[in-house]
């Protein structure tokens, strides 16, 4: 018959094998959240209306080696322009969009990145390089 020694040893490997568990859990989710991996989804994670029926979006998409994070136009028509930023990006969990209706352009801020995409022209502007929306 096994004693009460062993259940006591046994609880104590069980807490310390979650505890090891859930450390590296929050390690991963700094980099990659799994359920993003496993779910193969796009997510918004910012959306800011700049005219009736017409909306710019900052998207991410787990790539492999990081998130392909993209600003799409989505148009009245029903088009979707999609100009990618960055292929390996770290996890964004918010994102702040401003509209600038001098300069017809949304300012894009997250993970320290800034963006600025000119919905007018349909280009996307990352440290002085801009890249046209497809």
């Amino acid at each position: 018959m096994l004693g009460t020694d062993y259940f006591t040893t046994m609880k104590g490997f069980v807490v310390v094998f979650l505890a090891i568990v859930v450390i590296l859990f929050g390690l991963i989710s700094r980099v990659v959240w799994l359920p993003d991996v496993w779910s193969d989804k796009e997510v918004i994670v910012a959306r800011l209306k700049v005219a009736d029926e017409e909306f710019v979006e900052l998207t991410q998409a787990w790539a492999g080696d990081g998130y392909l994070t993209a600003v799409r136009h989505c148009l009245p028509s029903g088009l979707k322009l999609t100009a990618v930023g960055d292929g390996d990006a770290a996890k964004a969990w918010s994102a702040r969009m401003e509209q600038n209706t001098n300069t017809v352009s949304v300012r894009i801020r997250y993970n320290k990145e800034d963006w600025l995409y000119h919905y007018d022209s349909k280009s996307l502007t990352i440290a002085g390089q801009s890249r046209p929306a497809d």
